[in-house]
């Protein structure tokens, strides 16, 4: 089920899914997360932080995400999941789903988006651990990122 979530802190609608995805499933405060992404492109040798050179290895090292790419070329009754599929089927997951230029969390069944995504092919699928054991691995292995940032967890 979507549900409607803009975690940006001044509320603006803007093109920020990469930053609102990693937010949302992390359970990191969004003005961290965007530091970290930036922070981060200078390892990745990006121009942006959103550029899936850097995205991609952010969330499967820093934010721990286990890819399953297998999975997004079965068929689910003829078709490939929809980001609507996936929420249903793993709704005990937490998720960050990579879709055609397009990336959404999933949580508790939902898809948390600014629009609704439901209709979106899934290509990949991050699972994201819980919110205290990514705070407890960027802080040990990322001192750098995380250099003066709180690491709150989300306030929606």
């Amino acid at each position: 089920m979507y549900i409607f979530t803009n975690p940006h802190p001044q509320g603006k609608r803007v093109g920020d899914c990469v930053k609102r995805a990693c937010c949302l499933a992390s359970g990191i405060n969004y003005h961290d997360i965007a530091i970290m992404l930036n922070r981060f492109k200078k390892e990745s040798g990006c121009s942006k932080f959103n550029n899936s050179d850097n995205w991609k290895p952010f969330v499967e090292e820093v934010l721990m995400g286990k890819k399953n790419k297998g999975d997004m070329q079965h068929e689910f009754y003829g078709h490939r999941y929809t980001v609507n599929d996936w929420a249903k089927w793993w709704e005990n997951d937490i998720c960050i789903l990579r879709c055609s230029k397009h990336l959404v969390a999933t949580k508790d069944g939902n898809y948390l988006d600014t629009w609704d995504s439901g209709e979106k092919g899934v290509y990949i699928a991050y699972f994201i651990p819980p919110y205290e054991t990514i705070v407890k691995h960027i802080k040990m292995n990322y001192p750098k990122l995380c250099k003066g940032l709180t690491l709150e967890r989300i306030k929606l």
